[in-house]
């Protein structure tokens, strides 16, 4: 009833069209209730004593109950179907809401196939639901009309006819609570097939490369055999309904023509009588056979809402609660003090009291080994996550204490893994600052010497690039993604290894342009090349999760500590190498 009530208030802003539908499906359920009451005079008015006037207005009388029928079956069930979409797509949205605003752990520990099921799958399934939904109002309401004919007709054979009703309660009730528990699982091997299939094609080139494709087939394969077991077991349920519906029926409709036969014998009741209460008992049987079809579909979709729903109340991470003040003016100093972090506290910290600071217009280089914690110190920055110690501050004022939205306006990223959606050269770059004009845009590519691959482009900056910008070279896409940051123009700049992909003449195209890009903003560069921080104001060398040495390039060369030993390891494979 929860989780009704829940749903409920998804369709509380369009009571007006459901009470105008309810009102139709009132109409269509008194019409099989009318139908039925007419049997009687039928039988006794027309065939029995030869009413010449009731034979003429009868039929006509019919037609007009269709007719009416009719328009109202059809108004009822568009005004619903109306309400359902907009529920739905309400749903949706605040489903994708909600996911957009979880944590990164939340993604790192979800798979993009499971995710995706939720958004499209739960949710498809309570959008299929609610034709299901309108049905099962339509078949209770006539029900209720021929409920009305069968106690109005004859109380006692009534309560005869309805005592069966009681010996479907348990096993419906029960077969409720199972169609449910097969659904979430159903929903769940959705999820994982989902997974495998969008790793197949994501990772299309490591599978043809590594001849992956019949582990992914046989991958594939045993998740649809998982899924196709659990629905299964969905569908024994389901095909058990009917079945069962139709001998209670029948034992109900036996019972009634044995006692009804015998009254009609018996004179105490007329043929007309008793086949208009058969006519209106074997009418009610189908809706209500109907109906219980119709409740084990509403539980498949009740367990798809009770997964939707459970995503959509986790309570958003500190991280990325918005409110709090605004970041706004200029950015004098970034500092890290004593600051801690761990991904998993079971399985130790990865940062051990980090600190160092960075003022206006400086360029800070982070280097060290693979697992140093380079990457982990710039997620703490656009609060990626939250320090579980210690504090980032900007302009001395702990960043937690500002608006997320204010603080990311003024970050601007340049990954390695550079990701472009699958839309326009111009609508990529766009996405950090929505509001630049055509000029602004194309100044921002010329200062990442994008500009001039982008003319050779099919439609120029109205090219799609395809999804993850696969319809480009990496350096392409590198150089986009530094026009995007370069068209953000935030005070603050994140570049791990942002040259990375580029040949050697782009490179030093694309490194004249940062130096512009970095004057009076403060630059994070993580850097697995220390041939490009050499000219960095601060290096920071990380080792396990702490800063083991810090100083200027030659300052760190002269002192030859970690840091010459990383270059001379680095610059000697060079050297080696050529």
């Amino acid at each position: 009833m929860s989780m009704i009530r829940r749903l409920a208030a998804y369709f509380r802003p369009y009571w007006l069209h459901i009470a105008v539908s309810f009102a139709c499906m009132a109409v269509v359920g008194s019409v099989a209730g009318a139908t039925a009451w007419l049997v009687q005079p039928v039988l006794d008015d027309i065939f029995i004593q030869h009413d010449a006037w009731k034979l003429k207005m009868l039929p006509l009388a019919i037609l007009v109950l269709y007719a009416v029928k009719g328009v109202c079956r059809y108004l009822q069930s568009y005004l619903m179907r109306w309400v359902g979409e907009a529920v739905v797509l309400h749903m949706r949205d605040d489903l994708m809401a909600s996911l957009q605003y979880r944590e990164l752990a939340f993604f790192e520990k979800n798979t993009t196939g499971a995710l995706m099921a939720r958004v499209t799958n739960d949710v498809g399934m309570m959008h299929r639901a609610i034709p299901d939904a309108i049905q099962l109002a339509r078949q209770v309401i006539t029900v209720l009309g021929l409920l009305a004919v069968l106690v109005f007709r004859d109380p006692r054979l009534a309560a005869l006819s309805l005592v069966v009703l009681p010996l479907a309660a348990y096993p419906v009730r029960r077969i409720s609570v199972l169609l449910r528990r097969y659904a979430k699982k159903s929903q769940e091997r959705v999820g994982d097939l989902s997974n495998v299939l969008q790793e197949s094609f994501s990772g299309i080139e490591v599978v043809k490369a590594f001849g992956c494709e019949d582990r992914q087939r046989d991958r594939f394969h045993a998740e649809g055999e998982r899924l196709r077991r659990v629905r299964l077991k969905t569908a024994r349920l389901n095909e058990v309904t009917a079945p069962f519906m139709e001998f209670l029926g029948a034992l109900g409709g036996a019972l009634i023509i044995w006692y009804g036969g015998s009254r009609v014998l018996a004179g105490t009741t007329t043929p007309g009588e008793f086949f208009s209460f058969l006519t209106a008992l074997f009418m009610m049987y189908d809706p209500l056979k109907r109906a219980a079809r119709m409740n084990n579909s509403l539980q498949q979709a009740l367990a798809a809402a009770e997964r939707v729903f459970g995503v959509m109340d986790e309570p958003r991470p500190a991280c990325e609660r918005d409110g709090g003040e605004v970041l706004a003016g200029p950015v004098e100093r970034v500092s890290f003090d004593h600051v801690r972090f761990a991904y998993d506290p079971d399985q130790g910290e990865v940062l051990r009291g980090v600190s160092f600071e960075a003022g206006r217009g400086e360029l800070v280089a982070l280097v060290g080994a693979s697992g140093a914690g380079k990457s982990t110190v710039l997620k703490l920055l656009p609060r990626f996550y939250d320090p579980t110690g210690g504090a980032v501050r900007i302009n001395g004022t702990d960043i937690r204490a500002f608006s997320v939205r204010s603080l990311r306006r003024a970050i601007a990223v340049v990954t390695q893994d550079t990701y472009l959606f699958n839309d326009t050269v111009r609508a990529n770059l766009l996405v950090g600052r929505p509001g630049a004009t055509d000029a602004e845009v194309e100044a921002a590519a010329r200062a990442a010497h994008a500009h001039g691959f982008i003319l050779e482009l099919p439609d120029g900056y109205d090219t799609v690039v395809g999804e993850r910008g696969d319809l480009l070279s990496g350096g392409q896409k590198q150089r986009l993604a530094i026009a995007r940051a370069i068209l953000k123009a935030a005070p603050i700049l994140i570049l791990d290894e942002a040259t990375s992909a580029l040949d050697s003449e782009s490179e030093g195209e694309v490194q004249a342009a940062l130096e512009e890009l970095v004057k009076d903003r403060t630059t994070f560069v993580i850097a697995h090349r220390l041939s490009t921080v050499r000219h960095a104001d601060q290096i920071l060398v990380l080792r396990d999760g702490r800063v083991v040495e810090r100083g200027t390039h030659d300052e760190l060369l002269a002192r030859g500590g970690e840091y010459a030993r990383l270059c001379a390891l680095q610059f000697g494979a060079e050297a080696g190498g050529g």
